[in-house]
């Protein structure tokens, strides 16, 4: 490192005094003594610390570059894994809409079943509704006939029956009645 600085800083200075005055070697033999001084105290000062820092920064970056080589390849792979499931997309719509078209088909041959299965239902209830409303509209009809009937009956017999036919069926009851 303090050749290459010598060399950086060095050479040039002492090109550009030969030029100058090709006879005397004493300043420039000064400046690099100047020169080498203070590279050796940067480098005792500094040479330590500045050379634990490169070495840790020098890990840091290795460790770094090994974690995005690791990355960079996990990401490939989730990338082949999506590519891949992309490709396979366009199968899987057309399976899926297939699918839909035949349960939408099943499922209107359901409702269509369910929708005769509960007409017959509504229809059979509603029969017997029919039958039982019937039912007791004739009782009712006889009841009220009878009772008109009783009472048509009721009217004529007031009307048509005289005292002596009251006094023969009460004669011809009377045994019947205990007392």
């Amino acid at each position: 490192m303090l050749t290459m600085l010598w060399l950086v800083f060095a050479v040039p200075l002492m090109a550009a005094e030969e030029e100058a005055a090709p006879d005397t070697w004493g300043p420039a033999i000064a400046k690099m003594v100047n020169f080498a001084i203070l590279a050796g105290a940067l480098y005792y000062f500094f040479g330590k610390s500045a050379a634990e820092y490169l070495r840790a920064r020098g890990e840091t970056i290795r460790k770094d570059l090994v974690d995005a080589k690791t990355l960079r390849a996990e990401a490939e792979t989730q990338l082949a894994g999506v590519r891949e499931r992309l490709a396979k997309l366009p199968a899987e719509l057309s399976t899926l809409k297939q699918r839909g078209q035949e349960e939408l088909a099943s499922e209107k041959v359901r409702l269509a079943d369910a929708t005769a299965a509960e007409r017959t239902r509504v229809q059979e209830q509603t029969r017997r509704e029919i039958e039982v409303a019937s039912r007791l509209a004739r009782r009712d009809l006889m009841v009220h006939s009878a009772n008109l009937s009783m009472d048509l009956a009721k009217k004529r017999l007031e009307r048509d029956i005289t005292a002596e036919d009251q006094a023969r069926l009460i004669d011809s009851y009377k045994p019947e009645v205990r007392q």
